[in-house]
């Protein structure tokens, strides 16, 4: 998941291209946005995800801005919630949850009219939230593209490629 999320972001990164700082920052806090869901205070309250990452980041001296980013990556995280306001983890929080998508598309994890247990739908409405308001050049028909083949590339996908970007693409 690591590995697929670092490539996406660093795809994305050369779709918007974006200055080698930013690039660099967003692989890394793609490298490490996850970490502190392995800690003993995420599991017990899986609320503070992103919170205590950024905690952790800081406490760790990683940048400044990876730090943030590692928070706002999660972001929007319910519907009243605003996109990630920098262009660090607005990058890596599409790349994550375009592939979270794709994953489970890949692998026929499709919401229903009334089953999302994963709640994929939350995740494609933050793509498309931050896709507006950071009103980058790059469609969803693109990130689809991109986040199959890393999917298939892994050989997770139970279904072909052309069936998991027409049903990705009808979802969006």
């Amino acid at each position: 998941k690591v590995g697929r999320v670092r490539s996406l972001t660093n795809s994305l990164s050369d779709a918007l291209q974006v200055d080698a700082e930013t690039k660099q920052l967003s692989d890394r806090t793609a490298e490490i946005a996850k970490f502190d869901l392995v800690t003993g205070m995420v599991y017990e309250f899986p609320e503070l995800q992103g919170y205590m990452g950024e905690r952790y980041a800081r406490l760790k001296g990683e940048n400044e801005k990876v730090a943030v980013a590692i928070n706002e990556h999660y972001m929007p995280r319910h519907a009243d919630d605003t996109v990630p306001s920098s262009e660090i983890g607005a990058i890596v929080g599409v790349a994550e949850k375009i592939d979270t998508i794709a994953a489970n598309f890949a692998i026929g994890n499709i919401p229903t009219g009334s089953q999302d247990p994963y709640a994929l739908r939350r995740q494609a409405s933050g793509v498309i939230q931050t896709l507006l308001e950071k009103n980058w050049n790059i469609t969803v028909e693109d990130l689809v593209s991109i986040a199959i083949q890393l999917v298939a590339e892994q050989g997770i996908a139970k279904r072909s490629i052309g069936e998991i970007k027409a049903d990705m693409v009808t979802f969006f």
